[in-house]
């Protein structure tokens, strides 16, 4: 595999619950996903099972061991070199430099900047020094920012923090932290450190299933796009020209900041037809003459009542996957009998924007909460009402903008691989 990178920290990602472990275990698994094969070395830890991932333990470089807090112990009294640690720092780059055989990009958190193991840090700075290999140094903290370490700021071994060579690329997770370490007295001062955040797996959070990720895949659906679902049958009664004329109102509303997608789920009616033209052609003229051929899915072919597999493949999925994807349900309907689609979406949690008649109404007075509107109300004012209640919301304007800032996804895309 030509594409290999290094990770490097004192603990490997499921060792420990901490901070740098947990952003090593995303950096692992979404670079292996993305064709890397990556190579973690750490002192303890470890655990990931993740394809194209390599792990390596160095003992020598968890400052749990032993030796190495003797060692630390010894050069911090004798603020000098000692010849335990001298013996320790080339164990500890003889051992890394093998696991890095063949990498030709690494990064290293924390060690760099971080008063743990000293031993460790000198082995990096060597191997940075005498190697080609394009070393990343990932800084979450730094024992130079620390008030307890002050009164050794200068002296050996706080030396070997923040070590500089044109290979070396500095990275931290804030711009508060990188202007901290702009302000630094040289040699510490670090003038251009890239900031990339640290983020979070969305998918762990709104709980859904591979199944409907699949089904997202299939329709080509991001978590950023706004999700409006449809769940009625392609006929005129359900009213569909509107939830279109609705949907070109919000692109005009929302800008280039946020993608609509319209999902039809219901199946065409052969028979229907709306002024003398088959009511699904019908429907493709709007959406032709308004331009909306990425905003809007009709994707019957797709969904079943429930979901079906063959052969341990997923053939058709169910209604509720729909709904699980779906930021508002919209039913435009003229007519209904009874109105399940706003019990389902009730049932998914989901927001429903719902025609004001009678078999809604009812439910309504039922306790279903949703919001309501005329039939011949304007659809600006229908979309105006929907982008004040949703897209104005400020929960789900953070969840936009945690999606569109600090979704791992998108950090290792579009900061970390350009970085490699």
């Amino acid at each position: 595999m030509a594409k290999r990178v290094g990770l490097i920290h004192y603990s490997g990602p499921r060792g420990l619950v901490g901070g740098v472990e947990i952003v090593m275990e995303y950096h692992t698994r979404f670079l292996s996903q993305a064709g890397y094969e990556v190579h973690t070395i750490f002192g303890h830890g470890g655990g990931t099972a993740y394809e194209n991932v390599i792990e390596h333990e160095i003992p020598q470089i968890s400052p749990l061991n032993p030796r190495v807090a003797k060692v630390q112990q010894q050069i911090l009294r004798a603020g000098k070199e000692t010849a335990e640690f001298i013996q320790l720092k080339e164990e500890i780059r003889t051992e890394v430099f093998g696991a890095l055989s063949d990498v030709s990009r690494c990064m290293v958190h924390n060690i760099p900047s971080m008063p743990f193991n000293f031993a460790a840090t000198a082995a990096i700075n060597e191997i940075a020094e005498s190697s080609n290999i394009k070393m990343i140094y990932w800084l979450h903290d730094s024992a130079i920012l620390r008030d307890e370490w002050q009164d050794k700021v200068g002296k050996f071994p706080l030396t070997l923090l923040h070590h500089k060579n044109p290979r070396t690329v500095f990275v931290v997770p804030t711009y508060f932290r990188a202007k901290q370490l702009e302000k630094l007295p040289e040699p510490y001062r670090i003038s251009n450190a890239k900031v990339i955040p640290n983020g979070v797996s969305i998918e762990e959070y709104i709980k859904i299933d591979e199944t409907t990720k699949k089904l997202m895949k299939k329709l080509g659906l991001l978590f950023e796009n706004f999700i409006i679902v449809t769940p009625v049958r392609v006929t005129p009664r359900k009213n569909i020209e509107l939830a279109l004329q609705v949907v070109d109102e919000l692109k005009h509303l929302v800008g280039p900041s946020r993608s609509i997608r319209l999902l039809i789920t219901g199946s065409p009616d052969h028979q229907a037809t709306k002024m003398g033209t088959a009511y699904m052609e019908y429907l493709q003229d709007i959406i032709e003459k308004r331009g909306l051929q990425e905003n809007v899915i009709f994707c019957h072919e797709l969904i079943n009542q429930t979901r079906e597999f063959e052969n341990g493949e997923t053939r058709k999925w169910g209604v509720a996957d729909v709904y699980n994807v779906a930021d508002l349900v919209f039913i435009p309907s003229r007519e209904e009998g009874f109105g399940l689609p706003v019990i389902e979406a009730g049932a998914s949690r989901k927001p429903i924007f719902c025609s004001r008649i009678p078999p809604f109404q009812e439910l309504v007075r039922d306790d279903i909460e949703c919001t309501m509107f005329d039939l011949n109300e304007d659809p600006k004012s229908i979309a105006f009402r929907i982008y004040r209640s949703f897209l104005e919301d400020k929960v789900e304007s953070n969840f936009h903008n945690v999606i569109k800032r600090f979704a791992w996804e998108g950090i290792i895309t579009s900061k970390l691989i350009p970085l490699l």
